[in-house]
C-alpha cells in the first residue's frame, strides 16, 4: 500500500528561536503547498497518515517533509519497516545544507528551490515552488482589467524599482505588505485580482529567484514577468514562454505597448504550456513511484 505521510508540521520542540522557527515554516508548507502537491501526486492512489505509527511493514511511503536535517532518526526507523520511501522536500530555500545523510535514506528525492547541484543529479528532482493553496482562476469571462499587478512585499531595490517603473501603467493593482506573511490578501481577494490582470511581474524571492507568485500568474492565465537572474527558470524550465527581463524598465515597455492580440496570444501559450507541464511531471512521478 502507497501512504502519504505529510510531516511538515511535526516539529516537537518549539522552545529556541531556530526551533520556533522551523515549526513556523514546518505549518507555513502545510497550509499553503498542500492543494498544489496533492495535484501533482493525483495519478498516484494513496492513503494519508498522520503518524509514522500508521505505517506498516511493506508499505510504500512518500513523505512530504520540511527542516529533513533534524530527522534523520525519524527516517532510520520508517526505513526498517516500507519497502520503498520516497521524498517530497519542501523549504530549503538558501540550499547551503549538506542533506546527502537525509537524501541516500529514500528511493527517490523531489524538492522545490533548485540549485545547482540537483540541476543534473539522478536520484533528485527539483519540482516548482507552486502555487499558495486556494489560488486560482475565477469565472473565466471576468474582465482583465487590470494591466498588471503585485501583491507582497517590496523589500529589496528590485521590488521597489519595479513599481516605480510599471507605475505610469494604467489601471493597475497593488498591494503592499510591511511584512511577510502580514496583512495579506486573502487567497480568494488575491485570485479575483490575478484573474482580472493580464501581466503579473514576478520579482526574485528573499534569497532564491522562485516564489509563489510565478505560479499563481500561470493559475490564474496572466502572464508571468521574470527576471533573468542566472537565467534559473530557463534551467528549470527550458523552452518556457515566461517573458524574460533584465531591468524591470524592459518590462515597463512590453507591458506599456503589447497590443490585445499579443497579450492573448501570450497568455494562451502560458496556458497551454502550463497544463502540460503539470501533466509531465504528474506522469513522471506516477513512473518513478510504480
Amino acid at each position: 500500500m502507497i501512504k502519504l505521510f505529510w510531516n511538515t508540521h511535526n516539529q516537537n520542540k518549539d522552545t529556541t528561536e531556530k526551533e520556533k522557527r522551523e515549526k513556523f515554516w514546518g505549518l507555513y508548507h502545510r497550509n499553503n503547498s498542500n492543494l498544489w502537491i496533492y495535484e501533482i501526486l493525483n495519478q498516484i492512489k494513496f492513503d494519508s497518515v498522520s503518524s509514522e505509527d500508521q505505517i506498516e511493514s511493506k508499505d510504500t511511503v512518500i513523505i512530504v517533509d520540511s527542516s529533513i536535517e533534524n530527522k534523520n532518526d525519524l527516517y532510520d526507523k520508517l526505513k526498517l519497516i516500507s519497502s520503498k520511501m520516497f521524498l517530497i522536500h519542501l523549504g530549503d530555500e538558501t540550499g547551503i545544507l549538506n542533506l546527502s545523510s537525509a537524501y541516500n535514506k529514500f528511493n527517490y528525492v523531489w524538492r522545490t528551490f533548485c540549485s545547482n547541484k540537483y540541476f543534473k543529479n539522478k536520484t533528485v528532482s527539483c519540482i516548482p515552488l507552486g502555487y499558495k493553496s486556494g489560488v486560482k482562476l475565477t469565472e473565466k469571462k471576468i474582465k482583465r482589467e487590470y494591466k498588471w499587478s503585485f501583491i507582497g512585499t517590496p523589500h529589496k531595490s528590485s521590488r521597489h524599482d519595479l513599481l516605480f517603473q510599471l507605475s505610469d501603467i494604467k489601471p493597475s493593482f497593488s498591494y503592499k505588505t510591511e511584512k511577510f506573511d502580514k496583512k495579506i490578501l486573502s487567497v480568494n481577494e488575491m485570485s479575483e485580482k490575478l484573474s482580472q490582470s493580464e501581466f503579473l511581474p514576478c520579482p526574485n524571492g528573499f534569497v532564491h529567484p522562485e516564489t509563489y507568485r510565478t505560479y499563481e500568474a500561470l493559475e490564474c492565465e496572466c502572464i508571468p514577468v521574470v527576471e533573468k537572474s542566472y537565467s534559473y527558470y530557463d534551467r528549470l524550465f527550458p523552452n518556457n514562454p515566461f517573458i524574460k527581463i533584465d531591468k524591470w524598465k524592459d518590462a515597463k515597455e512590453i507591458i506599456g505597448s503589447w497590443r490585445k492580440n499579443q497579450i492573448e496570444k501570450k497568455q494562451e501559450e502560458c496556458k497551454l504550456w502550463w497544463q502540460k507541464y503539470k501533466k509531465n511531471i504528474q506522469e513522471n512521478i506516477k513512473k518513478i513511484i510504480s
